[in-house]
């Protein structure tokens, strides 16, 4: 380095162009403590800040439970439906097939035999007012009537069908003038008639009006 560089370095050095050491040690003293005072501040910040709420837990519905059967009653549907398969124009197996669903409350399956028992034979009043019972059992109201009506046409004086179709009216389709109409076509034709739990039909309306 040449005399003269050195004296410029001098001059720049006294007039500030160049940092001091001990002012780069102040600085970087000064940064770390404003680092640290920062990281505390959003540390409070932070933490203060509500907590985000948690989606609770979607529960799923549950299905419907399929209602217990006896061993005996299962028995008595499997030999039933090997019967239907291997003899499927059996008019009498379909029927018991039905009954057999029915009694293990299985509405949707003793449609399906009822209405191929039905399909085969067509003339029993009993078959169509069961298949009504399990229409109205499985929320379709309107074919439970229809069934009902099928009933009737072969025996205007079926009781049951009567009985359940005015059901139906009141009950369900929320008809009060329907039901009690059909319940009074019952009486006429039966003024003895009885309700399925013991009671007069007579005195079953009077309470129903």
């Amino acid at each position: 380095m040449t005399k003269r560089e050195a004296e410029r370095l001098r001059q720049e050095f006294e007039n500030g162009v160049y940092v001091k050491k001990s002012t780069t040690i102040m600085c970087v003293i000064l940064a770390l403590c404003l680092g640290v005072f920062l990281g505390n501040l959003l540390t409070v910040i932070y933490s203060n800040q509500p907590a985000a709420p948690q989606q609770a837990a979607v529960q799923q519905p549950q299905q419907p439970q399929q209602p217990q059967v006896s061993q005996a009653m299962a028995s008595r549907i499997i030999e039933l439906e090997r019967q239907t398969r291997n003899d499927p124009e059996n008019v009498g197996a379909w029927r018991q097939l039905g009954n057999a669903y029915y009694d293990a409350n299985r509405p949707k399956n003793a449609i399906v035999a009822y209405t191929k028992s039905l399909e085969l034979d067509a003339s029993s009043p009993d078959v169509w007012t069961d298949l009504g019972t399990m229409y109205r059992r499985s929320g379709q109201y309107q074919k439970a009537i229809e069934s009902y009506d099928k009933a009737l046409e072969r025996d205007p004086a079926h009781q049951h069908a009567l009985f359940n179709k005015g059901i139906v009216y009141f009950h369900d389709l929320n008809n009060k003038d329907n039901g009690i109409a059909v319940w009074e076509v019952l009486l006429s034709k039966n003024p003895a008639a009885m309700t399925p739990q013991g009671k007069p039909l007579k005195d079953f309306i009077e309470d129903h009006r």
